[in-house]
């Protein structure tokens, strides 16, 4: 749905003319009601909610002043101030704070991925993301081109004719064997997959309630969903660590990630990770690396199926690029098209929708004076679809990335670099940016070089915002053979 922008919105200065004078916190423009009010707003609709609030107030937007201070902060030069030019001062994380004058930073995926490289702060994530960037060069990616390609096969090789697919299901466990066989080099059907699978989704809907206050206690208490959601989390705890000591054993001396990990050294120091930091990292990597990608791959799936002459026009550069083989990490410059369908994608349906941070001390935002300890909320979804960016920004184009460069990049040229966002940016983006990418394109190319997926009429697809933006109720498709005909000899 599309929302008209309210004609005395305060217009956006800072991506050309004069700069504003400078406005206190108090001048911050937002809706009345307090903290409940805005709490019942993002639980029931946070999507479309925050991008009605974005087009009646502004780029930036006051959600909360009580008990904490937070803002929505849609411009795309104060979020690359955020998360690139004075990063050290905007932490990971929201803060919540009680009826006491100190504050708990939130971060909703710890309890599932302790102190990994996604939820860890400061001098630990440095560290942390230091010793791992070599795991993730385009080097070590081309190694895992293949994997990608050959297990997209050996998923889409399960599907017959005319089959009615749940497709989210479907790529869900496609990734999840992807990075089953990067990381751990195990198949899907192992002891440790299986267990993944019930940690996460156990874990994963439970992590979106994280910042409601009571979370930690109530997961404490021998309620039956946290009773599970532990006993998961400790089987995950069991058997990655049986599988770090059996790596330890062997040496550590493969191409899996897991190896690498463990024989990863400090350059400095010489020291490698304690166990417990290659189970969070390792956790990190898996799950980043698997529920992401699904997601991507499922919203793809879905605008395709909506925009027939989208599929069409993808389908024919499958055809004139791959013939009858199946894709190579070599071909992702060959595919433009298929890349921009990915990324046009990824602008509609940002698998993670939005970021938190906290202000460690009094900054400039956007204009404005915020006091230390604010909360901002950057949201892909809503800059995404910000029609100052994107003309007609609920229309799945694909021609929009006409001239960009090939790979996960930034927005297309003439347009601001943060006003598409969907792996972060600066010292926190996602570390797996490149190997997320390569997987994604040879996955849909993989998939789509030999069939097309037709949506069920009459069934609403409906984005469910948790710590991800699945959908709610799966992705109902038919799949359809691509007659040989449509592919070259």
């Amino acid at each position: 749905m599309t929302v008209a922008p309210v004609p005395n919105a305060r217009p956006d200065t800072s991506e050309g003319g004069p700069p504003a004078p400078l406005r206190g916190v108090g001048e911050v423009p937002g809706p009345r009601g307090g903290a409940l009010a805005m709490a019942r707003m993002l639980r029931g609709d946070p999507l479309g909610g925050l991008t009605r609030l974005r087009r009646e107030y502004g780029p930036v937007v006051r959600l909360t002043s009580w008990p904490v201070s937070a803002f929505l902060v849609a411009d795309p030069a104060a979020i690359g101030d955020g998360l690139v030019g004075s990063n050290r001062t905007h932490a990971k994380g929201a803060v919540r704070r009680g009826f006491t004058a100190g504050g708990t930073v939130i971060q909703p995926l710890t309890l599932l991925l302790g102190q990994g490289l996604l939820t860890s702060a400061g001098d630990v994530h440095r560290t942390q993301r230091r010793l791992l960037q070599p795991l993730f060069h385009r080097q070590r990616i081309e190694g895992y081109g293949d994997t990608f390609a050959q297990i997209s096969d050996a998923t889409a090789a399960t599907w017959r004719d005319g089959q009615a697919l749940d497709l989210h299901a479907e790529l869900t466990e496609m990734t999840l064997a992807i990075v089953a066989r990067t990381l751990f080099g195990v198949d899907l059907d192992s002891e440790i997959v299986a267990v993944v699978r019930t940690a996460i989704d156990e874990n994963m809907a439970a992590a979106g309630r994280a910042r409601t206050p009571g979370f930690e206690t109530i997961e404490r208490l021998p309620l039956a969903g946290p009773r599970r959601r532990r006993a998961a989390r400790e089987a995950l705890d069991r058997v990655v660590h049986e599988l770090i000591e059996d790596r330890r054993r062997a040496g550590a001396d493969g191409d899996d990630l897991l190896s690498l990990l463990l024989a990863t050294r400090d350059p400095d120091t010489g020291a490698g990770m304690a166990d417990d930091q290659v189970r969070d990292e390792a956790l990190t990597i898996m799950l980043a690396g698997h529920e992401t990608t699904a997601n991507a791959l499922t919203w793809t799936y879905h605008l395709l199926g909506q925009e027939p002459a989208v599929a069409a026009r993808m389908h024919a550069e499958l055809d004139d690029v791959l013939a009858d083989r199946r894709p190579a990490l070599a071909d992702l410059g060959r595919l433009p098209y298929t890349d921009a369908v990915l990324r046009e994608s990824m602008r509609l349906y940002p698998p993670v929708w939005a970021m938190g941070r906290h202000l460690t001390e009094e900054r400039d935002v956007g204009g404005y004076r915020l006091p230390a300890g604010s909360t901002l909320l950057f949201s892909q979804w809503v800059v995404h679809r910000d029609e100052r960016w994107w003309p007609d920004p609920d229309r799945f184009d694909p021609e929009r990335w006409r001239g960009a460069a090939i790979g996960v990049g930034a927005a297309p040229p003439g347009q601001p670099r943060h006003s598409y966002f969907p792996f972060g940016a600066g010292p926190r983006q996602c570390i797996g940016n490149t190997f997320a990418h390569a997987e994604g394109v040879l996955a849909l190319a993989a998939i789509s070089r030999r069939w097309s997926f037709a949506p069920d009429p009459g069934v609403e697809i409906v984005p469910q915002p948790l710590v991800t933006l699945r959908p709610r109720d799966g992705l109902p498709m038919t799949a359809h053979r691509r007659p040989p005909g449509h592919r070259p000899a």
